[in-house]
């Protein structure tokens, strides 16, 4: 099944009056499941002492009410008994300044952010806890799902983004017992930070930037450690819970949208231990509607899911209502069965909004909510209800999501670079975006490809070409991986400086270096910044921005010029393959929303046609596959724009939509503005 809900408690929300008339509406509106919260400092307030009687009235009243509950355990708000107990355990940064328990705007009951979980005490007693939860609802009738963490990251960093964590000393014992098994010896350690440490006493993490071996280490420390403390909870819960029991977690957005060195969050260091992953979107309020930004959260949540089901975890319902200028309005209807469409589009078998009805107490009030603050239904309830009906469609039940041909690749270690040396990770998060954007627009199947599964993996076989946006950081597994590819007959196309810096941070003395020298047979001499440029190739131009590198070629050919006459992309055949090096950066330039034309350059560099047939394509139309459990073609179009778009369908099709649409006898089909359809047997 797909499930379709919403999060509806979080103490003190919404008033206890209303939960039974509440929940019977929910499913009356189609929704099938309901997300409770279990907030440790509001239902352990004294050591040892368990106030169960909400969630106990609430899930008798989702049973009754013919809803499932998710219940998402809460442990980023420690209880204050335990604050007082263990002063230590609080998160503190790098100028040792402690954040102190208190209310925030995803804890208006209290005890944010929590206490770091490197301190013993503080684990002991969050186990007791998510122990005792188990042993309470584990058995009950409407439990469907444990979601262990809520977007999980430094939580700190959620108001501090400009500040680095966590430098208690149990964190700091942990991390230099992280090094010296990393590392093995001191003299090791000396060669990749380039140090002249005497003894491991002397070593500790970085508390300032630019220092940028040691810093970017102690983020990778921290992708492992919180890495560990999800498997930690996910054996508590599995030790306790009856046998099959799905637990889960989901991420607040995609780390390379920005958040990856900050809050120290790469999705796909989250799943391995997992039944299940999730992302969070709220398109108005965070994205600004821009539904290509809401894709990519989707389908890194996928690829990051490796086959696992994978949830639109959180939905914005209602207006985003934050610091004044940052607040919206609410969102449009049409829209929001449109964040709707992408998610069934990219695979999910989970929706959630966030949430059902707008808070009363908190800097959320009174925002997010699918209804009006006093709990009646909006129009933007109705349009979910439409799209829960297409949801829970027999064909779309256990269906598979047809994997892309075009791979994009991702790299930590560039966004973590970036980070070091310019105290932000933007221009990455710009890259990626930007190619992204470019993929997108010309609807290509696209495949999110990370590094680290690259390097253990090489290019799954169902890719044919790779895209490879601002690939400043690369080791010498990543290399091969790429190189085997290109040999056996793929296509690589990757931006200025493959590979320029070592995973250490070292520039190359040569770029591209070692295997990737042989695999794009050119070397860049040097590279300045640059104003924005159009480049013709075939097929369209591009756009490229930021800087460009002067390119020297061995046994590459030109593939294109810039307006002065140098080289803006050369091609190397290797084996049954090519690959493709840009003298600049064609995805910055995409995601400053320039370069129209470049629709068509795109798909000719990569060698690839339009996953769909749209009769005008254009950028804002999209097209995904799926195939059905009994092997029915399953293709989703979704229409983005202003303006109606039709595209040709096959003999025998069904066409399926929350909006009139209907198939003309020569099999055309007309996608309103804003609107999307399922094509079964197409």
């Amino acid at each position: 099944m797909t499930y379709v809900g919403a999060q509806y408690y979080r103490p003190p929300n919404p008033p206890r009056a209303d939960w039974a008339r509440d929940l019977g509406r929910m499913r009356e509106a189609g929704f099938d499941t309901v997300k409770f919260w279990a907030c440790w400092s509001w239902m352990e307030p004294r050591q040892g002492e368990y106030d169960f009687a909400d969630l106990d009235e609430l899930l008798d009243l989702a049973r009754d009410a013919g809803l499932r509950v998710v219940i998402n355990t809460i442990l980023e708000d420690a209880p204050y008994w335990l604050e007082d107990a263990h002063p230590e355990a609080r998160y503190r940064d790098s100028e040792d300044r402690p954040v102190q328990l208190t209310a925030a705007m995803n804890t208006p009951g209290g005890g944010w952010p929590g206490l770091c979980f490197d301190n013993a005490p503080v684990w002991d007693a969050a186990q007791a806890f998510l122990r005792a939860l188990v042993e309470r609802y584990d058995g009950h009738a409407a439990l469907e799902v444990w979601d262990l963490w809520n977007e999980p990251h430094l939580e700190p960093a959620s108001y501090f983004p400009e500040r680095l964590y966590c430098y208690c000393d149990a964190s700091l014992d942990r991390f230099s017992s992280w090094l010296q098994q990393r590392h093995g010896s001191i003299e090791r350690l000396n060669d990749v930070w380039e140090r002249r440490y005497s003894a491991w006493s002397q070593v500790h993490p970085p508390r300032i930037f630019e220092s940028v071996p040691d810093l970017m280490e102690w983020r990778e420390f921290w992708f492992a450690n919180l890495a560990g403390w999800l498997a930690a909870r996910v054996d508590t819960v599995r030790a306790a819970a009856r046998p099959g029991r799905t637990v889960m977690t989901h991420v607040a957005l995609s780390g390379f949208t920005g958040q990856l060195a900050t809050h120290t969050l790469d999705e796909f260091t989250l799943t391995a231990d997992v039944d299940a992953f999730g992302t969070s979107s709220f398109p108005t309020w965070l994205m600004d509607d821009d539904h290509v930004e809401h894709l990519f959260n989707l389908e890194t949540a996928r690829e990051a899911a490796a086959g696992k089901p994978f949830w639109q975890a959180e939905l914005q319902g209602g207006r985003g209502r934050r610091d004044g200028v940052r607040s919206t309005g609410q969102p449009d209807p049409a829209v929001t069965a449109l964040w709707m469409w992408n998610a069934l589009a990219t695979g999910a078998s989970g929706i959630v909004f966030w949430q059902w009805r707008p808070e009363l107490l908190g800097p959320e009030s009174p925002g997010y909510g699918l209804t009006a603050p006093d709990g009646e239904p909006t129009e933007r309830v109705h349009a979910a209800s439409r799209l829960a009906v297409i949801a829970n469609l027999p064909e779309l039940q256990g269906r598979t999501h047809e994997p892309g041909s075009v791979g994009l690749l991702l790299s930590r270690r560039s966004a973590l670079h970036a980070f070091a040396t310019d105290r932000t990770m933007q221009l990455y998060t710009d890259a990626c975006l930007g190619a992204y954007r470019m993929l997108v627009d010309a609807d290509l199947p696209v495949t999110i490809l990370h590094e680290d599964l690259v390097a253990r993996d090489g290019i799954p076989s169902h890719v044919d070409s790779v895209f490879w946006p601002m690939p400043a950081v690369a080791d010498e597994p990543v290399a091969a991986a790429l190189s085997a590819f290109v040999f056996r007959g793929g296509r690589l196309v990757a931006e200025s400086g493959p590979g320029e810096y070592q995973p250490s941070g070292r520039r190359r003395t040569t770029v591209p270096g070692g295997t990737l020298a042989d695999l794009f047979g050119v070397r860049e001499v040097e590279s300045t910044s640059m104003p924005q440029q159009s480049v013709a190739f075939p097929g369209g131009e591009l756009a490229f921005a930021w800087q460009r590198a002067l390119l020297s070629p061995s046994d590459a050919e030109p593939l294109a010029l810039f307006p002065d006459g140098d080289l803006a992309a050369t091609l190397a055949h290797r084996g049954s393959g090519s690959a493709i090096l840009l003298a600049g950066f064609a995805s910055i330039a995409a995601e400053r929303r320039s370069g129209a034309r470049a629709i068509g350059a795109l798909r000719a560099l990569l060698g690839v046609t339009p996953a769909g047939d749209w009769l005008a394509p254009g950028a804002g139309l999209l097209t995904r596959r799926a195939r059905g459990a009994d092997g029915v073609a399953l293709t989703f179009r979704i229409n983005w724009t202003g303006e109606p778009a039709a595209f040709a369908s096959g003999p025998g099709a069904r066409v399926v939509s929350d909006r009139d649409v209907e198939m003309a006898p020569d099999g055309t089909v007309t996608v309103p503005p804003r609107s999307a359809v399922l094509v079964v047997g197409e």
